[in-house]
């Protein structure tokens, strides 16, 4: 009788481990699918958030083409006119790039707390001892 309990536990042992293996495989085949869904979902979240970014894009390029052909029918000339659509534009850009030229400078990119801290340092240090 001691084997035959022994024998049954070793196959409840067995079946709790095939039992176990099998909802682990059903567990990562869930997880598998949710993953894919989810993936797919932010694909096309991605590709209508690009999507709306071409389209406010195109919108505002048709509406500057828009605004220029408008003034050149008020004006007569459409040479005049793309001038007057673009120049806040190109003030902007202008700004911007007197902006960019001097946060780029030279004297910009030097080590300015290393210089400092060496200066603090070397205000506080003792003199050097001549050698002579």
């Amino acid at each position: 009788m001691g084997e035959r309990s022994s024998e049954h536990i070793l196959v409840l042992l067995l079946d709790a481990i095939r039992e176990g293996g099998r909802l682990v495989g059903q567990t990562l085949e869930l997880a598998r699918v949710e993953t894919d869904g989810n993936i797919r979902a932010l694909a096309g979240l991605a590709a209508k958030v690009l999507m709306i970014a071409v389209l406010v894009v195109s919108a505002f390029l048709v509406f500057l083409d828009a605004a220029v052909k408008m003034l050149a029918a008020l004006i007569g000339s459409e040479v005049i006119s793309a001038l007057i659509v673009a120049a806040p534009f190109l003030g902007v850009a202008a700004i911007l790039g007197l902006m960019g030229a001097r946060r780029v400078a030279l004297h910009n990119l030097e080590p300015w707390r290393t210089m400092r801290e060496a200066e603090r340092i070397a205000r506080l240090s003792p003199p050097a001892p001549s050698s002579r």
